[in-house]
């Protein structure tokens, strides 16, 4: 469950709206949301600690054998002793991982309330690779909402430890 799978060692971006921006011009996928949340989504780039070591989780790794909540996941992570992902770093990461099979979908886990969007509603990021393409999506990040056990994550690890 804790092999390493990507490190991030700096940020060109000041802000999400950049790194977007950036990702539209070298043709990765982009939805709405993310675009209308990185206008809205202020980043405090100075309490970012470099390098951010990368894993991804199986929500099944975490002992979950049926359907259960976001929050309880979150729950599970932070008691292995894993930390969400600054929401800039996230958008980032599209950068990251052009090795990605098709038709692969992963989650990746940022606090609640931390990319909301003009409507309100609370969203995570999430990576694909579909019909040739790369994509930047989301999906809605409410405590209550159900992943299954075969869903993955992309998870900070704690480098404190």
């Amino acid at each position: 469950m804790e092999n390493s799978w990507k490190i991030i060692k700096e940020c060109k971006f000041s802000n999400m709206n950049e790194c977007v921006e950036s990702l539209l011009k070298k043709n990765y996928q982009v939805s709405h949301w993310i675009k209308d949340i990185a206008k809205r989504t202020k980043t405090d780039l100075e309490n970012i600690k470099f390098p951010i070591i990368l894993t991804r989780i199986r929500v099944s790794e975490l002992g979950i054998k049926s359907a259960t909540t976001l929050k309880t996941i979150y729950n599970l992570l932070e008691k292995e002793n894993f930390k969400l992902i600054n929401p800039l770093i996230s958008i980032n990461l599209r950068f990251y991982y052009d090795e990605q099979p098709k038709g692969e979908w992963l989650r990746i886990a940022v606090p609640f309330n931390s990319m909301i969007d003009s409507d309100g509603v609370p969203h995570l990021p999430k990576l694909g690779h579909g019909l040739g393409m790369y994509f930047l999506e989301t999906y809605w990040s409410y405590p209550d909402s159900i992943f299954h056990p075969h869903n993955e994550f992309i998870v900070q690890k704690n480098s404190d430890i």
